[in-house]
């Protein structure tokens, strides 16, 4: 299965999550607390995914699930994306 995403929301994760780098292949299903994920990495990656996207996540869409994988994190990126474009 390939990954739905662009190569610079690979660079995202793997600029924020170190060891994800060093698996190699990001999968839709890989758990970022597995490869690093803490507090610290997800604040960071929030940081980093709005400044690449130039979107704003609402605190409201910040639920348990989101940053359990990279495909759960995309999915709310293109909603937002498409949200935002759209307003």
């Amino acid at each position: 299965m390939s990954n739905r995403w662009d190569t610079a929301y690979e660079d995202v994760l793997k600029e924020a999550l170190p060891r994800l780098a060093e698996k190699g292949e990001v999968g839709a299903d890989t758990s970022l607390k597995a490869v690093g994920l803490d507090s610290l990495a997800m604040v960071e990656l929030l940081i980093r995914v709005e400044s690449e996207y130039g979107i704003g996540i609402p605190d409201e869409d910040l639920v348990p699930g989101v940053f359990d994988t990279p495909g759960t994190l995309w999915t709310l990126i293109e909603r937002c994306r498409d949200e935002q474009t759209a307003a």
